[in-house]
């Protein structure tokens, strides 16, 4: 029996919206018996569904292998929620100071059980982390993940890590639930989560939520940093800075004063934050490369 969600949706709309998701997630692009041996469909239906999303601009044919992948007018519509969004002007001056500290910073917010990056910027430092915004990370491995998992209620907690086996991304990865439970205590302490090597081999990275005006967890922001060479001082900067960048945006955003406070107090105050003072004004952004 098909569900109500099911018999409530345009199977052509659904299927469209499968090609985009599907390509949105390559790295390179896909032929029309690849698709439809993807979505289980017939490769006649598959080319009239890419013909319209390639007419409207929303995929691009490839010159030479006629594959295709995600085109212009995809990018305008994930720009123009960007544009409608006060988070992420909020956000962005300091994801850029913080790479200006030679720590790569991401944006991310809860969707569909999973965190989804809204932004991403790569520091100045010799190896690249690359998560391109729209993409999709895990709850349990990740900072941004268990920092937002903290916020949560127990049950809601244990009900998203239990739906399923937890992937073991490196050997650090915890994938038991009771360890899992136990460092979400700790996180809630701190303020901060942290990934030691957890989601991927090589890297530490801290991450903290960022408030709305009536004090929840609207999104999380994310530092990231090699692990070779790095001391437990380095670790502690990072962890400042990350909670600085979260409490300076939360501010922004209307947060209560009184939670960020609490916070800093908790984890020895960041440098150059008024939590009883208005928002600051944004630090000038880095100037991006012309295109």
């Amino acid at each position: 029996m098909a569900s109500k969600k099911a018999s409530t949706e345009n199977q052509s709309v659904a299927r469209a919206l499968a090609i985009l998701n599907l390509l949105a997630g390559r790295s390179e692009p896909m032929g029309v018996r690849d698709i439809a041996r993807q979505l289980h469909v017939a490769p006649s239906i598959a080319q009239r569904l890419i013909k319209t999303l390639a007419n409207a601009g929303f995929l691009e044919q490839t010159g030479t292998t006629l594959r295709y992948m995600i085109g212009y007018k995809a990018l305008q519509v994930g720009n123009a929620f960007l544009g409608q969004s006060s988070l992420h002007s909020a956000v962005m001056p300091g994801l850029y100071a913080l790479a200006d500290q030679h720590i790569s910073s991401f944006l991310g917010v809860l969707r569909d059980h999973r965190i989804v990056y809204l932004a991403t910027v790569q520091s100045t430092g010799p190896i690249a982390i690359n998560h391109r915004p729209g993409a999709q990370t895990y709850l349990h491995s990740t900072a941004m993940g268990k920092a937002l998992l903290a916020e949560m209620p127990e049950q809601e907690v244990r009900a998203l890590l239990t739906q399923s086996p937890l992937p073991r991304l490196t050997a650090r990865t915890k994938v038991n639930v009771s360890q899992l439970m136990a460092e979400l205590e700790t996180v809630r302490r701190l303020g901060y989560a942290t990934s030691d090597e957890e989601n991927r081999q090589g890297f530490f990275s801290v991450g903290a939520v960022v408030r709305d005006s009536g004090g929840r967890a609207s999104a999380v922001v994310s530092g990231a940093v090699p692990t070779p060479g790095l001391k437990s001082k380095d670790r502690a900067r990072i962890a400042r800075l990350v909670m600085e960048v979260a409490q300076n945006a939360s501010l922004k955003l209307g947060a209560p004063n009184i939670r960020m406070a609490f916070d800093a107090e908790r984890l020895g105050k960041p440098a150059g934050i008024a939590f009883n003072a208005a928002p600051q004004k944004p630090r000038g952004r880095r100037k991006r490369p012309a295109t």
